[in-house]
């Protein structure tokens, strides 16, 4: 939501009243005149958020959208045209929450939005907040009936998709199967991966698909992070990258009581190098703090 957007939004919240953002554009062009063009275009909008004494409400507006969700913008715009973006990896990294405020603040700009959600983790609050926005829910649990729903099944016409996750189902069906069935199950990893793929382009679609990494076993690469000696992980199913085009690894800073901090360091991305530190997410209770490394 672009700034004018934002301060229509907060000029109806204290006024009660309409006030279109092209007309709130006029008006700071207004002011930049009556400077004689001294003003600069943000300073002129600042002026007239104070004249109508709207700087604290839009603050507050400002701060609400850029932490609902906004961590998946910059990937988002990364992107291009509409692909898959993916994050992964281990149990409490925010990849869960993540995707969920993702979900609510699409849905909340008026685009069609589904939630996928294959690991039962969400709360009951954070289900009725994605269907509260107008975002679709949907649980599929069974990695055969994911791959039939994705393949098969999946309604056209959606403007975002979130697959949380890939990887669970996926590792459950895999521990059960034969040596036979294993590789099957890797194969329709990449079969779901490559239907979302066909599906954006299809449909104008963006999807965010999260995942969990490989195992830890037999593993001897390594690399350093934050003064952090890290396992040198890729996500379960990692063939299944070929069909992603920006994909960012979860790494836990710091976990307490109060909060949890996790950093998302690019993976295999087309504007980052390896390693990088792109964003830091804050969890405080129901809140999602994000800031840019």
């Amino acid at each position: 939501m672009c700034k004018y957007e934002l301060a229509a939004k907060a000029h109806y919240n204290i006024y009660k009243k309409e006030y279109h953002p092209d007309k709130i554009k006029e008006d700071v062009k207004e002011i930049i005149k009556e400077h004689n063009g001294l003003l600069t275009e943000s300073a002129a909008f600042v002026k007239w958020l104070e004249g109508l004494n709207l700087k604290e409400e839009f603050k507050k507006l400002r701060n609400s959208n850029n932490n609902e969700g906004c961590t998946m913008d910059f990937v988002e715009k990364n992107l291009g045209m509409p692909d898959i973006m993916e994050i992964y990896g281990e149990t409490r990294s925010l990849k869960t929450f993540t995707a969920y405020k993702f979900a609510v603040k699409r849905a909340k700009s008026g685009k069609k939005v589904i939630y996928i959600d294959t690991e039962r983790n969400m709360t009951k609050e954070q289900i009725k907040e994605l269907k509260d926005a107008g975002c679709g829910y949907k649980c599929i649990i069974n990695f055969d009936k994911l791959v039939n729903f994705i393949t098969s099944k999946l309604p056209s016409g959606y403007n975002y998709l979130v697959l949380d996750s890939v990887g669970l189902p996926a590792l459950g069906k895999f521990a059960i199967s034969s040596m036979h069935g294993k590789g099957q199950v890797l194969l329709n990893v990449q079969a779901i991966l490559y239907a979302l793929k066909d599906y954006c382009v299809e449909n104008d679609c963006y999807a965010l698909v999260t995942n969990q990494p490989t195992s830890e076993m037999n593993k001897t690469e390594y690399f350093t992070y934050n003064g952090k000696k890290h396992i040198e992980l890729t996500p379960f199913g990692d063939k299944g990258s070929f069909f992603v085009k920006e994909i960012y690894r979860a790494i836990p800073v710091k976990r307490n009581q109060n909060e949890t901090v996790v950093d998302l360091v690019a993976w295999g991305s087309r504007v980052y190098p390896k390693y990088k530190p792109v964003v830091r997410l804050v969890r405080k209770g129901t809140n999602l703090e994000v800031k840019a490394l």
